[in-house]
């Protein structure tokens, strides 16, 4: 009986982070000073870009432009932005410091 309870448990832990895996399935753009990468990134409706501080230090946030609800404030570490409609959206970067500095990338969602 406890072989079976323990089978159980195990397939439902599986199929649970299986799930998880795929609710979070997206990309992740790695922020610069200089630029984003990858620039352009591409995902699908309802998922998640996880935008990654790899400044050295400045503090990073992400704009949206035409749309200042979306916005990120990737900050020294990293920030998430969810895209529920298709469409091509530019974003800016911007980041502040010790040296502040700005540059654009683009977002396609099919």
């Amino acid at each position: 009986m406890r072989r079976i309870l323990c089978l159980i448990l195990l397939v439902m832990l599986a199929l649970g982070l299986a799930a998880h895996g795929l609710a979070w399935a997206g990309a992740t753009v790695k922020v610069t000073r200089e630029d984003n990468k990858p620039d352009p990134v591409e995902v699908k409706v309802g998922e998640e870009i996880a935008f990654i501080n790899a400044t050295g230090g400045g503090h990073a946030h992400v704009s949206f432009e035409g749309n200042d609800a979306v916005q990120s404030n990737v900050g020294h570490g990293g920030g998430y932005v969810r895209f529920g409609r298709p469409g091509t959206y530019r974003y800016t970067v911007h980041i502040s410091g010790v040296k502040a500095h700005a540059h654009t990338g683009t977002v396609v969602v099919k």
